[in-house]
């Protein structure tokens, strides 16, 4: 549960810095009993921002 909406930051090619993480594509998640840490790190693809690229944008002709 606390992994998924760190990964749809990511996906929308947010920094994690902003919700905690450690560098711009790292964060450190400790599972609620405290045993074992886990280290999330996601590797940027370059591709256009799903949210930013303008894919809801409708093309130069009329709809």
């Amino acid at each position: 549960m606390m992994l998924y909406p760190i990964m749809e930051a990511v996906r929308s090619g947010g920094d994690l810095e902003n919700i905690g993480g450690d560098e711009k594509y790292t964060k450190t998640v400790v599972c609620p009993d405290g045993c074992v840490i886990f280290r999330l790190t996601a590797k940027p693809l370059g591709n256009e921002n799903f949210h930013k690229g303008g894919f809801y944008d409708y093309p130069d002709e009329t709809v």
